[in-house]
């Protein structure tokens, strides 16, 4: 069977029309539905952004150089590592995606290939150092995509009724 993370607050309702969704573009499921409570890598959620069609959703957060939204995750869970919320001294606020230059998302430029801002690095991109907990891949092999029915329908996706929470990935 298939793993898909889903959050109640994460969900948009289908009957609108519009399906986000982050998956590796050539899969036909989607690893995690996105939601108005869902973290950009500009670190500003969905819905701080403005939906003006599907390749342009930029920030409205004041001086935020953001022009498209795109998912990073802001859970351990979704990251597979339920195991840190039952730490005592874990503090799921403080959580952020690293770099496998052990610095954050928010230590790397929101645009672009994402490079390390960090006084002293050179990393010029961000390499996620962890994988999806739905597909095992990582980060920088997802994309963050805005669909309508239409669209997911011409891609073989579910739609309607039909929705991801209820689609399984082939074996």
């Amino acid at each position: 069977t298939f793993f898909l993370l889903t959050f109640p607050y994460y969900s948009i309702p289908p009957h609108l029309g519009l399906y986000i969704g982050w998956r590796c573009p050539h899969y036909l499921w989607d690893c995690f539905r996105i939601g108005n409570e869902s973290k950009c890598f500009c670190g500003h959620l969905l819905r701080e952004h403005q939906v003006i069609s599907d390749i342009s959703v930029p920030c409205h957060v004041s001086q935020c150089r953001c022009l498209m939204f795109c998912f990073i995750p802001s859970r351990p869970e979704e990251v597979g590592e339920f195991w840190l919320k039952r730490r005592a001294t874990f503090d799921p606020k403080a959580w952020r995606a690293q770099c496998r230059c052990k610095h954050s998302h928010e230590d790397h430029a929101a645009t672009g290939s994402h490079p390390c801002k960090h006084h002293g690095c050179c990393c010029n991109c961000f390499e996620s150092n962890f994988l999806c907990a739905a597909c095992d891949r990582c980060w920088e092999e997802h994309e963050t995509f805005f669909e309508t029915r239409e669209t997911r329908r011409r891609g073989g996706r579910p739609q309607g009724t039909d929705t991801v929470n209820n689609w399984r990935r082939p074996l």
